[in-house]
């Protein structure tokens, strides 16, 4: 037992049970605040508590990962199974999938088959979507609904891990609804929160992954140590994260530190000084094309 909590990741253990005080306060005490400040204040904790699925996912906080699961999966951003998560990402962690849209479940290009078969209207959404302010403004809409259409369409075929993936989800969001219905949270203001949370989190996804021919040299290092950094638990170092998924979040920053000149330039230097320097090269104009180039 002794060998066992000396594994214990307390910091993040720490911010797990602090992220939970909190939304409690604010779910249950919700009518002091103003909307204004409610809304922006779940946003940033949905967001976070993303952050905090990802550690988990990765086997973090304890050595019972058992555990570690029944803590992250509570679908507070209401839309998406925790197992569905968890897998899908490990997917993606396999690196010569990276960017493909028919292996990387967590690709934002498409293939030219499907960019042809769509209306014009939807090609220029997604067009948008590849700009920053797009994937911040309309990219929850468009990722949301592209899930949920395509997870039906699965259930409606009867694949079976689906199925199961969402009768797992049901009672952890039965839970999650009866706690809000329970202090009366308005649920029209709660789905404005969850959508805000996804548009924050869009910050950190929007140029993680670019489709170069190098497997390496497909993931983004964004330098800055500030607000967003801590809010996406320092996967902002992303190609840190992707050498090195083992690594707890807060030992990401001085693997960078010791290895920036390697790892620079084992991902091309592939990097951004903060997500200002984003935002001005890329808050109007895309990055790239809808469709995958390789």
């Amino acid at each position: 037992m002794t060998e066992k909590l000396k594994k214990i990741e307390y910091l993040t253990l720490g911010l797990v049970c602090s992220f939970y005080l909190l939304w409690g306060v604010l779910t249950s005490l919700h009518s002091l605040f103003p909307i204004w400040v409610l809304v922006p204040a779940l946003a940033v904790l949905l967001s976070f508590y993303g952050s905090l699925q990802h550690e988990i996912i990765h086997y973090h906080p304890t050595p019972w990962q058992k555990l570690n699961e029944g803590l992250g999966s509570p679908p507070l951003a209401l839309y998406l199974p925790f197992i569905i998560y968890r897998d899908t990402h490990r997917q993606h962690h396999v690196l010569e999938n990276i960017s493909y849209p028919s292996k990387d479940p967590e690709s934002y290009y498409m293939t030219s088959e499907r960019w042809a078969a769509m209306p014009v209207w939807l090609q220029g959404l997604y067009t948008l979507n590849n700009t920053l302010l797009g994937r911040i403004l309309i990219g929850p809409a468009l990722g949301v609904t592209g899930f949920l259409i395509s997870e039906f369409k699965k259930l409606q075929a009867g694949d079976k891990y689906t199925q199961q993936a969402w009768l797992a989800y049901l009672p952890w969001l039965g839970l999650v609804l009866a706690w809000l219905l329970y202090w009366q949270f308005p649920l029209g203001v709660y789905l404005l929160a969850c959508y805000f949370s996804i548009s924050l989190t869009s910050i950190r996804i929007f140029a993680e992954h670019q489709a170069v021919h190098t497997p390496e040299q497909r993931t983004i290092v964004v330098e800055a140590n500030g607000f967003l950094s801590f809010l996406f638990l320092q996967n902002s170092l992303h190609s840190v994260h992707h050498k090195y998924p083992a690594l707890p979040w807060y030992k990401l920053r001085q693997t960078y530190q010791q290895e920036r000149e390697a790892i620079l330039q084992e991902n091309g230097a592939y990097v951004f000084k903060n997500y200002l320097e984003l935002f001005k090269r890329y808050a109007f104009k895309a990055k790239e094309g809808v469709v995958h180039p390789l």
